[in-house]
């Protein structure tokens, strides 16, 4: 039976550097997956990009494959990366110097996956009637189309499979799923149906497990922590993906950190709101289904996933909630201010539990905030070129 191991060497933008070549060079992998972006990520990007036309991607990538290609290419490892943030473009151009740089001129196919950006197309979905509801509140956009900075959708894994079904070594893309960076590479290997839900769930669990890097490992472990070994040298994840939809997560031997059930489960716990629907823009995932068991030092098999179509109607906002959490936002600034000058007292004169200041008072500034909505998959398509350095 086929398998393909799938490593990733980032989880977030500022991320171990040295972790993708550990993952190149200490032993053997297929797959060189690099998680770069988050919710934050994105605003910063954009930040970034509306100062510099040029910017607004993650440059620790251009760092990385300086440092591992010539050795991707020799042993056929192919990249796949979500580092193009807001900015696709711009960060394939630096990547095409640093191939330049490295003599490989030539010898270096690169997909670049690309419209996600729809700022330019929100009248027309909200003059469609799609809402872009807010998926927290419920509040339509159109009540504050005139604040929005910039607007993304999440592509699934269907355009990565495509650029590597199309030669590309390394792919390159804007705002993705973190699970699209490993269930692209197995729908490009074992070519399954994209309306397979059950194996479409299976990548998509072994993409949630290893996207956040080392936390899969034993890093930020809460079970056990004080005897993980090595630190220092911590494995990052690699998925062994067998094309009957089973899956192994293991690092490289003699790597620190630890792969285990609890550290496995811990990770499949991270960012969860319905295990039951696990919502991607290729599937559903039933993480309620999942296997978890133990097959040998530092290694979990992870079997039994069911998966089903994606959404066909709106989903309720309501969110169990077991705090309150209080912000303040306002245009007047000396507002906020004010806020923060009389909240910090509660500590001490309010009611009891008050908590969230041990860094001090908090301080004013300027936010991008994040929207997120559900809008129909049809009404997009990625973009997928394939460049030739």
């Amino acid at each position: 039976m086929k398998t393909v191991r799938i490593a990733n060497g980032q989880g977030f933008w500022g991320d171990w550097l040295e972790a993708p070549v550990q993952l190149v060079e200490r032993g053997p992998i297929d797959y060189l997956t690099l998680d770069y972006l988050a919710e934050i990520t994105m605003s910063i990007l954009q930040k970034q990009k509306s100062r510099d036309p040029n910017a607004g991607y993650a440059r620790d990538f251009l760092y990385a494959v300086g440092r591992v290609l010539p050795k991707c290419l020799d042993q056929n490892i192919k990249i796949v990366a979500n580092a193009g943030g807001v900015n696709p473009k711009a960060c394939v151009a630096g990547l095409a110097e640093v191939v330049r740089k490295l003599g490989l001129s030539g010898k270096v196919k690169i997909g670049v996956v690309s419209g996600d950006d729809i700022m330019d197309r929100l009248d027309e979905f909200i003059s469609r009637g799609i809402e872009l509801k807010n998926m927290e509140t419920g509040e339509e956009l159109a009540k504050v189309r005139a604040n929005v900075r910039s607007a993304n959708v999440y592509f699934g894994a269907g355009a990565i499979a495509d650029a590597l079904d199309q030669g590309a070594q390394i792919v390159v893309t804007g705002r993705c799923t973190d699970t699209g960076l490993a269930l692209g590479p197995m729908l490009h290997e074992f070519k399954w149906a994209r309306d397979d839900w059950d194996k479409i769930a299976t990548g998509t669990v072994a993409g949630h497990i290893i996207e956040c890097g080392a936390q899969a490992t034993g890093g930020n472990c809460q079970y056990d922590w004080q005897s993980i070994p090595d630190f220092w040298d911590i494995g990052y994840p690699i998925v062994e993906a067998s094309e009957d939809g089973t899956f192994i997560v293991t690092k490289h031997d003699g790597t620190g950190g630890r792969v285990s059930v609890p550290t496995v489960t811990e990770q499949l716990m991270y960012e969860m709101g319905d295990p039951k629907n696990y919502i991607t823009p290729d599937g559903i995932a039933d993480f309620t289904s999942i296997n978890v068991a133990a097959a040998g030092e530092n290694r979990v098999r992870v079997s039994g996933i069911k998966g089903f179509p994606g959404l066909g109607g709106e989903p309720s906002p309501d969110i169990a909630e077991v705090m309150v959490r209080v912000s303040v936002r306002s245009q007047d600034k000396a507002s906020v201010e004010r806020f923060a000058t009389e909240i910090a007292p509660l500590a001490l004169a309010g009611p009891p539990t008050v908590t969230g200041l041990s860094g001090g008072r908090p301080k004013v500034e300027e936010v991008v905030a994040y929207w997120p909505a559900l809008m129909p998959k049809t009404a997009v398509s990625p973009i997928v070129e394939i460049i030739t350095v």
